[in-house]
């Protein structure tokens, strides 16, 4: 990744940001290989599997960053790869709202069910001898976060179709 001194006609603040993310990369990069060496040496099948999940999610921050740093860089050089996109107009607006509100409904119900779920009592009695307990806690985060994203796409779409 360069420097932001290598990406000529960005303003004072993206390059800055550039500068930013690219350290970011460099850091998280080391922190992934960290995290992967223990997942393989770690003598406890538990932590290996959790901290394997957290690899799953440093990986897609670190495929983020790299989006981010492709999307500033782009205006003014040609980068490879995927780079974060704006929001621009959806030539389907409709039909993808009706799915975005099916998918929010289902992450509605996929949320009381995990919250259900997380209740039980036996299911809550595993706490500290099982990881399944921390699992629905980790699964409630995500529908949680999948809502996040859907509300994000709607109200993007009813203002495209206002």
């Amino acid at each position: 990744m360069g420097s932001s001194s290598t990406s000529p006609g960005l303003s004072t603040w993206e390059a800055e940001l550039l500068e930013h993310l690219t350290k970011h990369l460099e850091t998280e990069g080391d922190l992934l290989v960290s995290y992967q060496h223990l997942v393989e040496t770690a003598h406890a099948p538990y932590a290996s599997y959790l901290i394997d999940l957290i690899v799953e999610d440093e990986t897609r921050h670190h495929r983020l960053f790299t989006e981010f740093v492709n999307a500033l860089r782009a205006p003014v050089e040609p980068v490879d790869g995927t780079q974060v996109p704006t929001v621009t107009s959806a030539t389907d607006a409709r039909e993808l709202l009706e799915a975005t509100e099916r998918f929010l409904k289902a992450e509605r119900v996929d949320a009381r069910n995990l919250k259900h779920l997380a209740r039980i009592k036996e299911l809550r009695s595993m706490r500290g001898h099982s990881v399944w307990p921390l699992l629905v806690e980790l699964m409630e985060r995500d529908t949680k976060k999948h809502q996040t994203i859907l509300r994000f796409i709607r109200t993007q779409l009813r203002r495209q179709l206002r």
